[in-house]
């Protein structure tokens, strides 16, 4: 007689093999190791049909990899914490759009050609976005050749579009234009991007847990860069001082600084939605102006007043100082006197 089910959901059935632990999906062969699948009861399904036919079609097609690595690998490294969790979530996001142009390709018939054509195809429309996806497919065909299921990795034979570089700097009047009309939490969002240079994604993610008090008595906030993994702690000093400190004189602590009227935290769509709507045409009327721009406004703000490139590196959580001296002098670029040397012509 078999084991019986543990914690089943009748509105979610599981197929044999595959059982719910805790949030996490897994299953396993005899007497081997767990395999995870994530917490997203769909991927999880995805991910262990395709598990399941790794003996039978050791070589499938790039749909049936793709399935394979955002629903099992992806989510057994997040577990390792070899891939963050904001990566993993981009990644299955992703490979659903590259299942529609290269899933029905098979992995041994697979050539730079045909991921050209997808590259060119998709950067009329979404061009910056496109880095993405291919990334994404190079992840996912690099598990491919070190698990030997193909030779080699066909992305890294083909260039990705530029980066489009942002240029947009938001002034001093844009900036108090919104805030003096947003929300509370619109509001906390701004300030917080502006002072840690932190990008949207960390800057909901900052909370209470953060705050740490330094052997000199001082405070800082302690996080991650969830891009880059690249620890941090920033001084509570200023305005930042201030706005924690509100938030910590509040009857009841929320997980997060930024959070809702039922004190959940904000997704990175709801804040951006708030934010979009102050800046509309109805309020603000500040065109072009996203929450993302803070970051570049404050690191602007500090690089033309003399701040460390060394210090702003930190703050932006770059891991080399060099790229943050390209990002800035991209930003603001070197300003020079004409040449005025007066031209005389000679009358004879």
């Amino acid at each position: 007689m078999g084991r019986r089910r543990q914690r089943t959901d009748p509105s979610r059935p599981l197929p044999p093999g595959l059982y719910r632990h805790g949030k996490q999906y897994r299953a396993r062969l005899l007497n081997g190791p767990w395999r995870y699948f994530g917490t997203d009861y769909a991927a999880a399904l995805a991910g262990y049909g395709a598990w399941r036919q790794d003996g039978s079609q050791p070589v499938g097609t790039v749909g049936w990899l793709l399935n394979l690595f955002v629903a099992t690998v992806c989510p057994g490294r997040v577990k390792a914490r070899q891939l963050s969790e904001r990566t993993a979530r981009d990644y299955k996001r992703d490979a659903e759009i590259l299942k529609t142009g290269l899933g029905h390709i098979p992995l041994s018939a697979l050539q730079p050609r045909h991921v050209v054509d997808y590259r060119d195809e998709r950067a009329q429309d979404a061009r910056s976005h496109v880095r993405n996806e291919l990334a994404c497919l190079s992840a996912a065909l690099s598990y491919a050749v070190e698990s030997g299921r193909v030779g080699t990795n066909v992305c890294r034979e083909v260039a990705r579009p530029s980066r489009e570089r942002r240029m947009r700097l938001i002034s001093d009047a844009e900036y108090l234009k919104v805030w003096e009309i947003a929300g509370a939490s619109v509001r906390l969002a701004m300030a917080l991007a502006v002072r840690t240079l932190a990008l949207p994604a960390d800057v909901l993610a900052l909370g209470p847990r953060n705050l740490i008090r330094l052997p000199d008595g001082k405070r800082a906030l302690r996080f991650q860069r969830g891009k880059t993994g690249v620890p941090i702690e920033i001084e509570v000093i200023g305005e930042l001082e201030r706005l924690i400190d509100e938030f910590l004189a509040q009857p009841v602590i929320r997980e997060t600084f930024v959070h809702r009227r039922d004190g959940k935290p904000y997704t990175r769509d709801g804040i951006g939605a708030m934010f979009r709507r102050y800046c509309g045409p109805e309020k603000a009327n500040v065109q072009d102006f996203g929450l993302r721009d803070l970051r570049a406004k404050g690191a602007t703000d500090e690089y033309r007043a003399g701040r460390p490139l060394r210090e702003l590196q930190h703050l932006l959580g770059h891991k080399s100082v060099k790229t943050t001296e390209i990002y800035l002098k991209e930003l603001v670029p070197e300003r020079v006197r004409p040449n005025e040397r007066p031209i005389v012509a000679e009358v004879k």
